[in-house]
């Protein structure tokens, strides 16, 4: 078996904001597994937030063993030392490459359907004209969910504005910008304004009581953890805190965390949103394969980039539409 790891830098169409960074570029590390010829392959979109950076990701995946490539839970296992974004990787991957020596999609060999699920898209921190007029555009390309940036109190106004201008359904992302003290007032407002679902609007060092009280403010608008929401150990102890989690591969390790943290979610009665980084077509595909199980689907990574490598997803209407082929459903893009 033969595994290669290399290091790729991709670019967004324009500046990237939240509410703690923004950035143009992201490196992302492309795992490559190949046996008998067949090759799978994996993304691992590290973040300094959690500590890791491309050239982390790239050492950590060097040191990847694997006895036995079907054997995707017991190699998982004996990797699991590797940090989530590259374990992310390595799972992604080994399913890519079992899926296509098997001839199917990675969704059948999960047991799942084509998943056809309408994804939100991203406007970042802007200027509220700015954000305006790309949300005018996201209507006329068929997006009928936004999910709006925010990071403090003229934001808030923005998404008012927003709504008010569109009929699109309104998810708002605050990454942690307010504290528990301004939080309830926030997301009162937010309520007020009609949005549709309110992301981590308190530090998640704050701990579950704040999310708990922002919660109860924003009642009946659901409020979803995601910093507070790495895997699925962390699921238990935010049920009764917030409405749900955010499922993210690059946080939880890949296609087999992102399967548990939904199922413990369930079991809690908790909503579950499927998220992701600013990613490659090849991050965003391993994350569709579940997409078909969640209430909230997020994976417009790979639509913010101007040099996307990777290509097979396709977008209508709003939705991510895998091709029926095996494996992941995405392949390096062709270079003269």
């Amino acid at each position: 078996m033969k595994l290669r790891a290399k290091i790729v830098t991709v670019h967004t169409k324009r500046t990237f904001a939240i509410a703690r960074s923004s950035a143009d570029d992201f490196g992302r590390v492309i795992l490559e597994v190949e046996e008998d010829g067949t090759k799978g392959r994996g993304e691992a979109a590290p973040t300094g937030y959690y500590g890791q950076n491309a050239e982390d990701a790239r050492s950590a995946l060097e040191t990847v063993e694997v006895e036995d490539p079907w054997n995707l839970e017991g190699t998982l296992a004996a990797n699991a030392h590797l940090p989530p974004a590259s374990l992310a990787a390595l799972d992604a991957a080994l399913h890519d490459l079992a899926a296509k020596r098997l001839g199917v999609p990675v969704y059948r060999l999960l047991g799942l359907g084509r998943p056809m699920s309408a994804t939100a898209y991203t406007l970042g921190i802007a200027e509220r004209e700015t954000t305006l007029d790309g949300a005018r555009e996201l209507a006329r390309s068929g997006f009928s969910i936004f999910k709006m940036k925010v990071g403090g109190w003229d934001d808030i106004e923005t998404v008012r504005a927003v709504a008010q201008a569109s009929d699109a359904e309104i998810w708002v992302d605050a990454n942690e910008a307010f504290s528990p003290q301004e939080a309830p007032e926030v997301v009162r407002r937010l309520r007020n304004i009609g949005v549709a679902m309110i992301e981590q609007p308190v530090p998640a060092s704050e701990g579950s009581e704040a999310l708990r009280a922002a919660t109860e403010a924003a009642a009946p608008v659901p409020v979803i953890a995601d910093e507070s929401a790495m895997d699925a150990r962390d699921v238990p102890k935010l049920a009764g805190c917030v409405s749900g989690v955010n499922v993210k591969l690059a946080k939880c390790g890949g296609i087999r965390g992102a399967l548990a943290m939904i199922h413990t979610a369930r079991a809690h009665d908790m909503k579950v949103m499927l998220g992701c980084m600013v990613e490659t077509s090849l991050g965003i595909a391993a994350a569709v394969q579940v997409s078909g199980l969640v209430d909230f689907v997020d994976l417009d990574g790979f639509l913010l980039l101007a040099d996307d490598p990777f290509e097979g997803l396709h977008v209508e209407n709003g939705r991510i539409l895998l091709p029926e082929v095996p494996g992941l459903g995405v392949e390096p893009v062709e270079t003269a």
